[in-house]
């Protein structure tokens, strides 16, 4: 007999065996997950596990992690990571991870998030309704871009690496928390996650720069915030070290924190933020509407959208210098597509085939919306 619950306390030791096994399977050295996600996998976040149990016995789960993601600056869409996806050996090839996933797609439903965000198999999570979406720009950073300016190197000694320092955190905190794409943390949740393994975060604090702070592991600059100034000087000293790959957001409110990276890129190109499944139209809609308002200034008139999948159907009205959302009929006409093409038309990089885009002219100016997740977001 196959029960799918949530986790509760009782089951948590058996999750953090179960997993960890399930996944060193196949990579006998994987770290565990308490280790490599000290900010989510907790004993207080148990309830987030979707748990599968045949006969009583733990065979499979995927934890759902609640993220406050903020994009552009002004929008909060209500968002959940899907991780930590496990099946324990004994169990597969049985149709639980199909079981799970539609458990948990029910869940987020109920819950009222906008969209889930995972990082995964396209051709496992595509045939639930995820896809490629969003838009990051991935650069290369060289000393060479900048080799015939004059500049003093930058000694480590001048600078020092965050060692758990309450004083320093609530500055990376407060800089962190004036990025315009961010996930919201309390302090303690921003010490975990600065905590996950293989980083180190350096920080820059000169009178003369101002704060700023910048984490970096294997290779790559996983965060940064504070002045242009500090980290600009935090730049400049890895680049010592050789070559610096990072991730930085849509051009939509951009800040001088990406110019002063974009100086420094020897090259950089796009991709998708991750793999995104539309839950709730409305909500998505609605999170976004600072954007779409600047974007559809003087527009009048109204454009549906339904997803093929449940015919969840909602309405952009524009009127009187006003723009809302609205949930209609099912029956009621819209552009009607599947929701995999839902989110690469809200979220871009590249819109899905309308046909005649002068039928949509309405849609070309709103979309793609501006969605980032930095890598510390991630579960």
């Amino acid at each position: 007999m196959v029960e799918i619950r949530r986790g509760c306390a009782e089951d948590y030791a058996t999750i953090l065996e179960r997993v960890v096994v399930s996944f060193r399977e196949r990579n006998p050295a994987h770290l565990r997950f308490e280790d490599i996600f000290p900010d989510s996998v907790l004993p207080e976040t148990v309830s987030q596990w979707r748990l599968a149990w045949v006969d009583g016995d733990l065979a499979a789960g995927i934890q759902l992690v609640p993220r406050d993601m903020v994009n552009a600056g002004a929008v909060h869409l209500p968002t959940l990571g899907l991780g930590n996806v496990f099946c324990f050996p004994p169990y597969r090839k049985r149709g639980l991870m199909g079981a799970l996933l539609e458990r948990c797609i029910a869940d987020m439903e109920a819950e009222g998030a906008g969209i889930c965000l995972l990082g995964g198999d396209r051709t496992r999570y595509g045939n639930y309704g995820w896809e490629h979406a969003g838009c990051e720009r991935s650069l290369t950073l060289t000393s060479g871009v900048t080799r015939f300016e004059s500049a003093e190197a930058i000694s480590a000694a001048s600078l020092r690496v965050w060692n758990g320092d309450e004083a320093d955190l609530g500055r990376i905190l407060a800089a962190y928390a004036a990025l315009p794409y961010r996930c919201e943390r309390s302090a303690a949740e921003c010490a975990r996650v600065l905590r996950r393994p293989g980083q180190v975060v350096w920080i820059c604090d000169w009178p003369e720069t101002g704060f700023g702070y910048a984490s970096i592991r294997s290779g790559s600059i996983v965060e940064y915030g504070g002045t242009a100034a500090a980290v600009e000087c935090l730049v400049r000293f890895l680049l010592q070290t050789g070559s610096w790959n990072v991730a930085i957001p849509p051009v939509d409110a951009e800040t001088a924190l990406e110019k002063v990276l974009l100086r420094h890129a020897q090259s950089y190109f796009v991709r998708p933020a991750g793999m995104i499944r539309v839950i709730d139209l409305r909500v998505v809609l609605e999170s976004y509407l600072p954007v779409l308002r600047d974007r559809l200034q003087a527009w009048s008139g109204e454009v549906a959208l339904r997803s093929t999948d449940n015919g969840s159907t909602v309405r952009l009205v524009g009127e009187a210098g006003s723009l809302r959302v609205e949930a209609v009929p099912s029956d009621a006409t819209a552009l009607e597509l599947p929701r995999r093409e839902l989110a690469q038309l809200l979220f871009g990089p590249f819109t899905p085939d309308l046909g005649d885009w002068g039928r949509h002219s309405a849609l070309r100016r709103a979309f793609p919306l501006p969605f980032y997740c930095h890598a510390l977001a991630h579960v």
